[in-house]
């Protein structure tokens, strides 16, 4: 498939951006939401080519393309620094997620976004080539330029078009992840400048340093990973560094959360099983029960603050921050189980919670309330919606032949068999607990269902209208995804399994 480009595919939404934002461009809102629809349908059918090419049992990154200047140097040749792009078994999911959601993201637009259109479209497709730079990034260098990228966008997304303390909640966000990235940065060039006093060659192409045959000495892993981990930690969010998520998401508009959940936090993960799992395994099998325990406080800790949250939003978004731990438990198992599970994981929650926040944002749109205590009864005057809704959450908390069961059992299945622990019965007892944590979630989320969908109708909500055409679309797509996958898991995990296995025996 010669036409199949990865530089294309990342860039072209950068492109679409400055196409909108020139001065050329209608101003028409119809035309601007028509093209902006057209073309992400386009990227995203674009990228499907990516995955229905990609050969699992094939070892390495696909699809690589690396930039050669015309005298045939490399992009910053004295610096080690390549224009790199490639894909394997994990980030070739991610990739199509990201461009399904945005997709999604732009029909979902129509009723939320209301003013400086061109300017919010464009900051979509800026944000979608920085994240699509961050998963396919073959180069470290390359990876943390598109890593701060994604600053700007979602700053201004949320500072423009949220509501509330809009600009806080922004300027925390960017605070909070560049602190982060700091760590992370000085990880980079640790890893790097190591690998010249090993090698005597500048490299920060990803493929090198993780095929390096030296060991590092421990203290010097230990403070790398741990570098790795920060950056990535606050981004994914990991208690305690968590605290900017609330705060975005109930001030962001809707398709703009439905992105901040359903594929920022996972820059996250994926930074996580790339450097940190990749690329440290030693560190990895000394920290693992710490991870672990990070893991399941993530996962009881927001389990519990959820419960007497009344912003149905805020609620969701503590939601968000427990499944993550689903990810770090699966990470610290290191087995092939469960580091399927925590990639499946991160699947499954990008659709699902893309989901409850556009439930949401359809539900705030015609009640201009997020309190739970004012709603109630919805289910009687919009079924479409409490059907949809109630899909959504049953996948959130695990009910069995959605896409969140089959990523959970997976997880769990690879925590309980783990040998992250010296002694058996520690993992056994920490999963049993995780699992109750589980528990937890599918209270919480049973009693907003009832709260919000059943009993009496509010008096406010008489003239309450149910779905229109675009988010029926939206919700059946996602629908869709829930229930495939969740039917027939092996689908997608016999996609990553591969990469994941090969990962692992490393």
């Amino acid at each position: 498939m010669n036409f199949l480009s990865l530089t294309i595919l990342v860039f072209a939404p950068l492109i679409a951006a400055l196409v909108i934002a020139s001065p050329w461009f209608s101003n028409d809102e119809a035309k601007i939401r028509k093209f902006s629809i057209g073309f992400s349908a386009l990227l995203f059918v674009y990228s499907l080519f990516f995955l229905f090419g990609y050969k699992p049992l094939e070892k390495g990154f696909q699809f690589v393309q690396t930039l050669k200047l015309p005298q045939g140097d490399g992009w910053i040749q004295s610096m080690g620094i390549n224009f790199s792009l490639g894909v394997d078994g994990i980030t070739v999911i991610l990739v199509v997620l990201t461009t399904f959601l945005v997709l999604l993201a732009c029909i979902a637009s129509k009723n939320s976004i209301v003013k400086r259109y061109k300017f919010y479209y464009s900051m979509i497709f800026m944000l979608t080539t920085a994240v699509l730079g961050v998963f396919t990034s073959k180069d470290l260098f390359l990876f943390f330029l598109f890593w701060e990228l994604e600053l700007i966008p979602m700053y201004f997304l949320i500072a423009v078009w949220g509501s509330g303390r809009k600009e806080y909640s922004a300027i925390k966000f960017v605070l909070y992840t560049f602190t982060g990235s700091i760590f992370m940065l000085a990880s980079i060039l640790a890893v790097y400048f190591y690998h010249y006093a090993q090698t005597d060659i500048y490299t920060f192409n990803l493929s090198t340093l993780l095929a390096h045959k030296y060991a590092y000495p421990m203290i010097f892993e230990l403070l790398v990973f741990w570098g790795f981990f920060i950056g990535f930690a606050v981004k994914l969010p990991v208690v305690p560094l968590h605290t900017w998520l609330p705060d975005a998401h109930v001030d962001a508009p809707t398709p703009v959360s439905m992105l901040l959940a359903g594929i920022l936090l996972k820059m996250g993960g994926y930074g996580l099983v790339r450097m940190n799992v990749q690329m440290f395994p030693t560190a990895l099998k000394i920290l693992a029960p710490i991870i672990i325990i990070l893991g399941l406080i993530n996962i009881i800790y927001a389990a519990i603050v959820t419960f007497p949250q009344d912003d149905l939003k805020k609620l969701v978004a503590y939601s968000s921050v427990s499944h993550m731990g689903i990810v770090l438990i699966g990470l610290g198992a290191m087995n092939v189980a469960g580091v399927s599970g925590a990639v499946f994981q991160m699947f499954a929650h990008g659709v699902i919670s893309a989901g409850l926040f556009m439930m949401v944002g359809v539900i705030y749109l015609r009640c201009k309330t997020r309190s739970i205590a004012e709603l109630s009864g919805i289910g009687q005057i919009a079924p479409k919606m409490f059907y949809f809704s109630m899909i959504i959450t049953l996948a959130s908390l695990g009910l069995p032949l959605l896409i969140g069961f089959a990523a959970e059992v997976l997880t769990f299945i690879g925590a309980f068999t783990s040998k992250a622990f010296i002694s058996p019965v520690s993992i056994q007892s920490l999963t049993v607990i995780a699992i109750f944590g589980i528990i937890l979630t599918a209270s919480y989320l049973l009693w907003m269902l009832k709260r919000v969908f059943f009993g009496p109708l509010s008096e406010n909500l008489q003239n309450m209208t149910d779905l229109n055409f675009g988010e029926i679309i939206v919700f059946a797509s996602l629908v869709l995804v829930i229930v495939v996958f969740g039917v027939c898991p092996s689908a997608i995990t016999n996609i990553f399994v591969p990469t994941i296995s090969a990962v692992i025996s490393k």
